[in-house]
């Protein structure tokens, strides 16, 4: 390191140390020099708070958990590994008592829009219809149902949607289907610039979204061309998001679903609710487990109701 660095002043117990390695150890080559520098900043930050020069195991997790919030599950192997057993374990019989599933609503600022949310378009874009996504989905649009609006649900594993060919051909001009692909899509860009709310339900795999979701961003490239992006920006429309993981923690992947927001935001959607579902593995993978969570249901309703009445 740098001895002209701030960071020199740290000095780690060799406990921290050997935690350090086994943290970086986990990650690519490439990215373990820059993962290590936002960690020394944070370190650094503690040391120039008054928290101790010495870093011992607790300041490193502690460290940890402030610069990667989203790498909670790793984290945890260095907070304590035999933990991560005892839950994986957990997760192998269904306790209905004390189920690990917890569906939340996150708490976000209010949104307002100038048209009053009259229709809803809804799209499941996962694999398993009547699977845990698609019960938390279904309980945000009986709320909005029970709020007035009218509601539309697609089911993306049962409509034909090839992915994006790459053709361009949506920059070059305007095109009666939006997209050369002449699929089921062609109706869902006519639902989603015709809604007053659009509200999107999907698993998030192996860290990121599902490859279903990834195809439908994909396609609504056909939006951003210069001949179709003036009628998504006709009116601003609110949004609501339903993401479902299977590690029990309820942030875990955080940063997934807000790239999720970013992304809907550039067409035409402000999300004002999100609803996530978390420890959705091994056992409770099972279709129905998200209906042992009566509460979290009860708040996805509420979600859906105040999507469509504020």
């Amino acid at each position: 390191m740098d001895t002209n660095d701030n960071t020199s002043a740290l000095v780690f117990t060799e406990e921290a140390r050997a935690a350090l390695d086994g943290f970086l150890s986990s990650w690519p080559v490439v990215t373990r020099s820059s993962y290590e520098q936002k960690l020394m900043k944070t370190l650094d930050y503690f040391r120039l708070q008054g928290k101790a020069r010495w870093v011992t195991k607790e300041i490193l997790v502690a460290a940890l958990e402030e610069t990667f919030p989203s790498f909670e599950l790793t984290v945890q192997r260095v907070k304590d590994q035999h933990a991560i057993a005892d839950i994986m374990e957990a997760q192998k019989k269904v306790n209905k008592k004390h189920p690990l599933v917890a569906i939340k609503r996150w708490a976000l600022p209010a949104v307002s829009t100038t048209t009053p949310v009259r229709d809803v378009c809804a799209l499941l874009a996962g694999p398993r219809p009547g699977g845990n996504t698609d019960s938390i989905l279904d309980a945000v649009l009986e709320g909005a149902r029970k709020g007035g609006a009218r509601v539309e649900k697609h089911l993306f594993s049962k409509l034909s949607i090839a992915p994006c060919n790459g053709c361009l051909a949506c920059d070059k001009k305007e095109l009666a289907t939006f997209c050369a692909i002449k699929d089921d899509m062609t109706y869902l860009y006519q639902q989603l610039l015709a809604c007053d709310a659009f509200i999107l339900g999907f698993p998030i795999y192996t860290a990121r979204e599902c490859s279903h979701v990834a195809i439908f961003f994909d396609r609504l490239k056909a939006l951003g061309g210069p001949k179709q992006y003036a009628k998504v920006k006709q009116k601003l429309r609110k949004g609501a998001l339903v993401a479902t993981w299977g590690w029990p923690s309820e942030y875990l992947y955080k940063g997934v679903v807000e790239n999720i927001a970013f992304l809907l935001r550039h067409f035409g959607v402000e999300v004002a609710e999100i609803i996530t579902g978390s420890g959705f593995w091994d056992a409770y993978y099972a279709k129905g487990s998200a209906l042992l969570d009566k509460k979290g249901l009860a708040q996805a309703r509420a979600a859906g109701t105040a999507l469509v009445s504020s």
